[in-house]
């Protein structure tokens, strides 16, 4: 639920507010409210955004400084934790795209039917893409629900006011489809606003729909209670596209950005290592997040050396 002192979006035209929700506590008896320690002597009794903003912002620091991921990544994993397959935002946005996980592996960690994997990079043109990610087929079609998150953190510029942006990245994700010659995507969320034909789309549908000018991207599917696995074209593979617009001029250094990816399987199998496999087959350098290795890494690094 909610607190009372909850403060709600969309901040001006359009960005969200908040972008996820914590405890913060709420309520007229003390039993209701968040327990801190006060000083040595006890607990005090409080309640607000400055006690709950801490709880995130100690997530995100550990992803960072103790699993070595980018502020991009790590700000992706919190929103796509938050969000899971049933996102609780509505159109008051109350909650932002929801509530993160209280411990730290369920934004880490994936269940057994779940595919989860990071991609990172740097935007320096207009179009950065891969059409070669070899999402697992069976029986001629890939048993699959997908969402994908994309993160970066552009440039503002007072000109503009809050308002806009700097720069807009615009995310496709979906099956690779090739006809007449050509390639494309089919987004899971019928995004078009980067295909080459034309295409009648206002800016205000845009940032409605595919939230243009956000510096944060979130597709996802429905889990539904009818399931069914999609077609899956003539090269099986997925692809992921950005498309980086300025919004003044262009930029001189690239910007980075963070994706993180899940794939559910429909009927609960555990297909992690058949994608494992064939993303190495295609060229693919895969690593996997220790989670375990990476503590004892830290630890080590953390350790005084005293010299005789």
């Amino acid at each position: 639920m909610s607190a009372s002192y909850t403060r709600i979006g969309p901040v001006l035209s359009f960005f969200h507010k908040p972008d996820v929700s914590y405890y913060g506590g709420d309520g007229t008896v003390y039993t209701d409210k968040m327990v801190v320690c006060k000083d040595d002597m006890g607990a005090a009794y409080v309640a607000g955004t400055s006690f709950a903003v801490p709880w995130i912002s100690r997530k995100l620091a550990y992803l960072i400084h103790i699993m070595g991921l980018s502020r991009e990544v790590a700000k992706a994993l919190l929103i796509d934790a938050a969000s899971g397959w049933n996102r609780r935002d509505d159109i008051s946005h109350r909650i932002g795209y929801g509530v993160v996980p209280k411990h730290i592996n369920e934004v880490l960690k994936t269940p057994n039917d779940e595919i989860r994997f990071i991609m990172t990079g740097a935007s320096e043109e207009y179009e950065t893409y891969t059409y070669n990610l070899p999402v697992p087929v069976v029986d001629h079609a890939h048993p699959f629900y997908a969402r994908a998150t994309l993160a970066y953190f552009p440039q503002c510029d007072r000109k503009q006011g809050v308002d806009y942006t700097s720069t807009e990245m615009d995310i496709q994700f979906g099956r690779v489809v090739a006809k007449r010659g050509s390639t494309m995507i089919k987004a899971i969320d019928d995004n078009r606003q980067s295909e080459e034909k034309q295409i009648t789309l206002y800016e205000e549908d845009a940032r409605k729909m595919y939230r243009k000018w956000d510096n944060v991207k979130h597709i996802s599917e429905k889990i539904k209670e009818k399931r069914g696995p999609r077609k899956a074209y003539d090269s099986g593979l997925w692809g992921l596209k950005i498309n980086t617009k300025e919004c003044l001029q262009k930029r001189k250094d690239s910007l980075p950005f963070g994706v993180v990816v899940t794939l559910k399987e429909m009927n609960g199998v555990n297909r992690i290592d058949d994608f494992v496999k064939m993303c190495l087959a295609r060229g693919w350098l895969v690593q996997r997040l220790d989670i375990e290795n990476q503590l004892d890494l830290y630890a080590k690094a953390e350790e005084e050396i005293e010299f005789e």
